[in-house]
């Protein structure tokens, strides 16, 4: 840890560095306010010591300076004067704490201790890496309660890896965070400091603690994940279910308070008591019911707890809102009926809002959704993807509310930090949008990132605050962050970048891999090597194969040897290059030969990354991701259509030649499909823009997530899909299309001042080859098709018909 203490008295000073060095900090020391200023400016600090009475630049002058550039480390002011005002204008100036002088070095480290608790976990003052503790308040380190000797570098080490478990430290950073301005050491005694600690953590146990990321720096190495006895699932639910009938008749009797208040709405007597009451149980149920197995219950019980809410802001209710409470009221009754199994389509969207002429009907609302479920093994797909904000401005986040219903987007609000890691052990949301500032709270939604992206790395964090400084941002990215949106910004432009972000994760899909070497041991080191990371590798020892091996595969990097029998790496590279439906993927060479003439013509045929033989696991793992991440990146912006998710027509019409041309070298059948959104110019014209848009929204989302993920899923234009299925001739296209129409079309979409609206569509099926040989053929017979189901009134499915035959052919 990095201290800067400014203090124009140099016999204080010295004492209290001294101190602080005994402690394992790194302390820099200026006399002077601008000498500190331009000492923060050049290093980042964990905390400074500002003494109030300084030259040139007093203390508090100097704390305020600091916060208006972005510095958020911690600050402690240090003064003879303990005036109850200056204390006010030094914590108004931004410090964290202010000490009186004289004061025992003992009460100053201790404070110091307390600040540095804050900016970690909460309540985790001493830091844990499997068996390896490491005790700030004593200097302690211990593995499995023994001791380990560390000196005080190697000491400051561990604590800098151990605090920031999943930051990667470069020498320089080292450096910066673990030596003083006067005696900076050169790399070797870095490197010697990181072996020696090594062999002492060796030695008491904690084996291979501290990893090399190559051409990065050093880390503390991830733990593995423990392992977990696999449970059946007959055992899953019998232990859910007797917790339920343990349980069930506190729950029921929760739900009596709630009718009770539900039934004195009806009648005009509802008190404020019962009111209140209602709106405490309401709350516990959110809280209790996803336990038991109803996710959707907890959903509907948040609805019921702000419903009670805007009641105690405005009685007697307005007929909408008992309308609104008996649908929350019915829906959360019958679900409590059955055991908890629901699904969570039955109940997704279910939630009634008011109809042109003011009135609801939950029952109704509910039985059409629950109709048209559908058995599916993971059940968040077939919702509305979760967004978790976590901001203290109701207004802001009841406007972001309001406006992502018309982007199929659920939003839950955490109004303050302790409520944020509260609702995470409780939903798992898609997305999370995260202000920074919380100015009643001990930390700052930096802390809050931290601990999200530690324990839930497959949540996206956005972060959406005022703080626009460099600083910000640069912290925002170590930690995790997903994207940094500077307030104020229009609330629809905050949910535009909501759903990139879970478009982007949609695609990144397992990576595939296709290596290509004639040497087998090689192929199963890489193999090996990739198996932990969960990619997806396929070895050719052939190069003849390429081609065929290639197409069969679609990889999303290419990974060739130099040097192969019959065909060269070279060779490949640059058939790849000339091809236009492959020549973007990314292409790793192999070669034992290091001379600049190889590498030159490596780069010149095309190559985007060369390593040199031997391979290791470090270096050729963050080659891989380091170069797939650009790609996804680029495919998500490049290939996917912003609307609904699905490929563009560009990425889809290069996927539908790829299949026809597997078709026709493997004699296999593929069907192609048109399919349009009947009245679709009527639903833009009659409920506006808005509302088509979720229409074509929903519909892309749907078709992802039913069809397969080798099938070919675009958008053309407007509102037609093409749909692409490689193996399937036109009578099974045809009842696999049926059947997923089927489930989409049972599907209603609730629009604020219309009736439900129930979409319909109509398609037309082709199959290669009896209706082309061709894409443009194909297209020609499902088109046609399709204007035939909709000139005789749509909501239908046609095949394609077969081409006429001459006379002559005949």
């Amino acid at each position: 840890m990095r201290i800067l203490f400014v203090e124009d008295d140099e016999a204080l000073a010295s004492v209290v560095s001294d101190a602080l060095r005994q402690q394992n900090y790194v302390v820099d020391f200026a006399t002077d306010g601008e000498e500190g200023w331009n000492y923060a400016g050049v290093f980042t600090y964990d905390l400074m010591l500002l003494d109030v009475s300084l030259p040139k630049l007093d203390g508090i002058s100097l704390c305020r300076r600091l916060r208006e550039a972005g510095h958020n480390n911690p600050i402690v002011l240090l003064t003879a004067n303990d005036d109850s005002a200056d204390k006010v204008r030094g914590l108004d100036a931004g410090a964290d704490d202010y000490v009186v002088k004289p004061c025992t070095i003992e009460e100053l480290l201790a404070r110091i201790r307390a600040l540095r608790r804050r900016q970690t976990a909460p309540g985790a003052p001493i830091l844990e890496w499997g068996g390896l503790r490491l005790n700030p308040s004593f200097c302690e380190v211990t593995y499995d309660g023994n001791l380990i000797h560390l000196t005080p570098k190697e000491y400051s080490l561990l604590e800098l890896f151990m605090r920031h478990p999943r930051h990667v430290f470069s020498r320089s950073a080292i450096l910066e965070h673990l030596w003083s301005f006067n005696d900076p050491p050169g790399e070797e005694t870095i490197r010697a400091h990181i072996k020696g600690l090594r062999r002492k953590l060796k030695e008491g146990g904690a084996r291979e603690a501290i990893e090399t990321v190559y051409g990065i720096g050093y880390r503390l190495k991830a733990l593995p994940e423990p392992e977990v006895e696999e449970t059946p699932e007959q055992q899953t639910q019998a232990a859910i279910s007797q917790a339920w009938e343990r349980y069930k008749p506190s729950v029921l009797k929760r739900m009596e308070i709630v009718g009770e208040a539900l039934q004195a709405l009806e009648n005009r007597s509802l008190s404020e008591s019962l009111r209140g009451s209602a709106e405490r149980e309401s709350h516990k149920l959110a809280g209790s019911l996803g336990m038991f197995g109803f996710p959707n219950g907890s959903q509907l019980a948040r609805d019921l707890e702000r419903s009670f809410v805007q009641l105690g802001e405005k009685l007697p209710a307005e007929p909408p809102q008992i309308d609104r409470l008996q649908g929350l009221v019915s829906q959360l009754q019958h679900l409590l009926e059955n055991d908890p199994t629901w699904d969570d389509w039955a109940i997704a969207g279910a939630i009634v809002e008011p109809t042109a002429n003011g009135t609801g009907n939950g029952r109704s609302t509910l039985k059409e959704s629950a109709d048209s479920s559908t058995d599916r093994s993971d059940p968040r797909q077939t919702q509305n993807p979760l967004l978790l904000v976590v901001d203290d401005d109701a207004e802001l986040a009841e406007e972001l509310r309001s406006c992502a219903l018309s982007w199929e987007i659920q939003v839950e609000v955490a109004s303050s930090l302790e409520r944020a890691r509260s609702m995470l052990t409780q939903i798992e949301p898609d997305v999370v949008l995260l202000d920074l500032n919380f100015p009643e709270a001990p930390d700052d939604g930096l802390v809050l990132l931290e601990e999200i992206t530690a324990r839930f790395p497959r949540i996206p964090v956005l972060v959406f605050t005022v703080r626009d400084g460099f600083d910000d941002r640069v912290a925002v990215a170590r930690l995790g962050g997903r994207a940094f949106l500077p307030k104020p910004i229009p609330p629809h432009h905050v949910l535009e970048s909501v759903r990139e972000i879970l478009q982007r994760n949609r695609t990144a899909t397992r990576p595939r891999i296709l290596a290509v070497d004639d040497d087998p041991l090689l192929l199963k080191v890489i193999a090996r090597f990739l198996q932990p990371w969960g990619i997806e590798l396929r070895t050719l020892e052939d190069p003849r194969k390429f081609w065929e091996t290639l197409e069969a595969t679609v990889p999303d990097l290419l990974i060739l040897d130099v040097q192969m029998p019959y065909i060269s790496g070279i060779d490949l590279c640059q058939v790849v290059r000339n091809d236009n439906t492959w020549n973007e993927l990314p292409i790793l060479f192999l070669s034992a030969d290091h001379d600049a003439a190889t590498i030159h013509r490596l780069y010149q045929a095309g190559a985007d990354d060369y390593i040199a033989k031997p391979v290791t696991e470090p270096e050729l793992v963050t080659r891989i991701f380091n170069r797939l991440e650009r790609v996804q990146l680029l495919r998500a912006i490049a290939e996917t259509d912003p609307l609904t998710g699905v490929a563009n027509r560009t990425q889809s019409t290069k996927e539908l030649h790829r299949y026809l041309r597997l078709a026709n070298t493997y004699q296999q059948p593929m069907c192609l499909v048109v399919l349009n959104v009947d009245e679709f110019r009527t639903i833009n014209d009659r409920m506006g823009h808005d509302t088509g848009d979720r229409v074509l929204h929903r519909l892309g989302m749907s078709l992802r997530q039913k069809f397969r993920s080798d099938d070919v899923v675009a958008r053309w234009g407007g509102e037609e899909f093409v749909i692409g299925m490689y193996g399937m001739n036109q009578q099974d296209g045809m009842r696999r299309l049926t059947e997923i129409i089927e489930q989409i079309r049972s599907d209603v979409l609730l629009v604020r001042g219309h009736p439900p609206l129930q979409i319909s569509f109509s398609g037309g099926v082709a199959e290669y080859p009896s209706h082309g040989t061709d894409l443009p053929a194909l297209y020609r017979a499902a088109a046609k098709a399709l204007t035939h189901a909709k000139t005789a009134g749509g909501d239908r499915l046609l095949n394609a018909r077969l081409p006429s035959v001459s006379a002559t052919e005949r």
